[in-house]
């Protein structure tokens, strides 16, 4: 049963809708409205995240909208380190390749792990929450898995069709949205920032 109390109001340092739809949806008993940064006015803001961790990237994120609102924020930062290549491509997943091009970093990693026996994989994400009064706390939720030898699925974007969590015969690509938002590292961050707000309301 959904709760009726006034609405807390937290921005989200993102406008993808996959993203704020997840989040809704796990914290959807919760007196809680996520605005996205177009709902705030942002959409045109844009963060550099030139920094070597994925909770110093999340921080900045958090730290630019917080300057634009007086609610909460929350930001996150997602990475895919490879044991084999000693962490890579890590914080720097996205731009893997040298451009933000899904592909080209699919690419490249399979390349670079080749015929490596060692394919032991995790996806993890940081959540960073600012509340009104400036406080910080940070989330972290990890997927494990391992990178398939080539790629499978239509579904998904990023590493997603090439990587298989543990357990499962499925790569992410190959699972429905709500079959990989169910063990995702995002989820379980998100799950951990809800415990959090329960306190908080």
């Amino acid at each position: 049963m959904v709760n009726n109390k006034i609405k807390k109001q937290i921005v989200l340092s993102s406008d993808n809708k996959n993203k704020i739809r997840e989040i809704k949806e796990i914290i959807k008993d919760l007196p809680i409205e996520i605005l996205s940064k177009k709902d705030i006015g942002c959409q045109d803001l844009e963060v550099d995240e030139k920094y070597d961790t994925l909770e110093e990237n999340a921080l900045v994120k958090a730290e630019s909208i917080k300057r634009y609102t007086k609610n909460a924020v929350i930001a996150d930062d997602t990475g895919l380190f490879v044991e084999e290549l000693g962490g890579e491509p890590g914080v720097h997943s996205a731009r893997y390749s040298g451009d933000h091009d899904d592909q080209a970093n699919r690419n490249k990693l399979l390349s670079k792990l080749k015929d490596s026996k060692d394919r032991s994989a995790y996806f993890k994400t940081i959540i960073v929450y600012i509340g009104e009064d400036g406080k910080k706390e940070y989330f972290e939720g990890i997927c494990k898995g391992y990178i398939t030898r080539e790629e499978r699925g239509e579904n998904g974007f990023g590493y997603d069709s090439i990587f298989q969590a543990e357990g499962y015969n499925k790569t992410f690509a190959e699972m429905t949205d709500d079959e990989k938002n169910f063990i995702s590292h995002r989820r379980k961050a998100i799950e951990k920032l809800e415990e959090f707000l329960k306190k908080q309301i």
